[in-house]
């Protein structure tokens, strides 16, 4: 047996120094079919989307961009026909949403801690358009389950997260899901639900294949109904390789005003 010297990721299980189990079969696969060599360093991705989004019982057209950096937050803008608009960001642990529809605020159905909670489930969720996050190393821990499943923990500014990859035989995403806090069956209780992607293709931008078009929603895994809320395609997208410019660009984001719904991790 090969004795490892063991670390504990910020509020995750400890993670075993690099040896003959660091690097499963099923991590290389993902690697070597979803990052080129030359992408090995991206930390983050700015990204264009469009799509349809559910709202109520209806879909819609939207567009929308996004700032992301997997471990630390993310800010997004989805404009949908119709004049509704949302605004979010998650970042080191706060959350702050804004919703209108022709420019007047929408009551918030999220706020304080249920907020936070909800949207650090995307946060994880948006490290499917930044692979290199995802690969093994000293704050990311691999546990296969089978040749085509694994879970992932990580951490997003130091709360404790995982992902649960499912993949093709090639080796590239047919499903990611993650616990997120909420209530998809409106029975007045908030609790953590399976809630995730459903990947239907992929695309390569700048030597990042990732999945550019699927299914978000609630239990795409089972067990219950599944429940879709977004139909997206991504439509371009920019890796980013220095975090720190784009972190400050996220602490302060413009496109929140400053009533926005905020809520904080406890």
């Amino acid at each position: 047996m090969v004795a490892t010297d063991e670390r504990r990721v910020q509020g995750t299980a400890p993670v075993p120094e690099e040896g003959p189990d660091t690097h499963p079969a099923i991590a290389a696969r993902y690697r070597d079919h979803s990052i080129a060599p030359s992408a090995r360093d991206v930390v983050g991705a700015r990204l264009r989307t469009r799509g349809l989004v559910r709202v109520g019982r209806t879909w819609w057209p939207y567009r929308g961009h996004e700032v992301t950096l997997p471990t630390h937050g993310y800010f997004r803008e989805m404009r949908v026909t119709g004049g509704l608009r949302v605004v979010d960001s998650w970042v080191a642990g706060r959350a702050r949403r804004a919703t209108t529809v022709l420019g007047r605020c929408v009551h918030p159905a999220l706020v304080g801690p249920d907020l936070a909670r909800a949207d650090l489930a995307h946060a994880a969720l948006s490290a499917m358009w930044v692979p290199p996050v995802l690969l093994p190393a000293e704050h990311t821990r691999w546990s296969v389950e089978d040749r085509d499943t694994a879970s992932v923990a990580f951490a997003v500014a130091g709360a404790p997260v995982e992902v649960r990859l499912g993949l093709h035989h090639g080796g590239l995403p047919r499903r990611i899901t993650t616990a997120c806090w909420g209530d998809p069956d409106h029975t007045g209780f908030f609790r953590d639900v399976p809630f995730g992607a459903e990947i239907l293709e992929h695309r390569t931008f700048h030597g990042l294949t990732v999945p550019s078009t699927g299914i978000l929603g609630w239990r795409p895994d089972g067990p219950g109904p599944t429940r879709e809320v977004l139909r997206f395609q991504i439509v371009g997208l920019e890796p980013v390789r220095t975090a720190e410019p784009v972190l400050d660009e996220l602490r302060d984001p413009e496109g929140v005003p400053d009533d926005a719904a905020e809520g904080e991790l406890g």
